[in-house]
């Protein structure tokens, strides 16, 4: 009984916090660390495609939809509108990960030149993380 009543009380806390996202809305999701490498941006731009019953949202990003719902607290919202519902790819779905080595060159790879001078060489070598 007590547990129930201090989990009601964290979910108003936190729909006081977080505003709802409606539909159309651009986020911005976070990207864990173990997802993206180091040249890679923290955050990818999205835009929310569905809010079920139990505020779970449903976002696509350019290159597909996410495979996993998010929580509001695993995104912000964005104030401009940089993403329509053109932008994304709703023909398939991805992981955050995929989305993120989508955006980028190589995922969670970097690449450096070993070149010794500055003469340019064609042997590029790749490094991972």
């Amino acid at each position: 009984m007590i547990l129930l009543s201090q989990a009601e009380r964290m979910v108003k806390g936190s729909r006081v916090d977080l505003k709802s996202g409606e539909v159309g809305d651009n986020v911005a999701i976070h990207i864990p660390m173990v997802d993206r490498g180091r040249g890679d941006p923290r955050n990818i731009l999205g835009v929310i495609l569905d809010c079920d019953e139990h505020n779970m949202y449903t976002i696509a990003v350019k290159f597909g939809i996410i495979s996993s719902k998010k929580a509001r607290n695993q995104f912000d919202l964005c104030p401009q509108k940089l993403l329509t519902f053109c932008d994304v790819n709703m023909g398939c779905t991805v992981t955050l990960r995929q989305a993120v080595k989508a955006t980028t060159s190589d995922g969670q790879c970097f690449f450096r030149c070993d070149c010794a001078n500055g003469k340019k060489t064609m042997s590029n070598q790749q490094m991972q993380i």
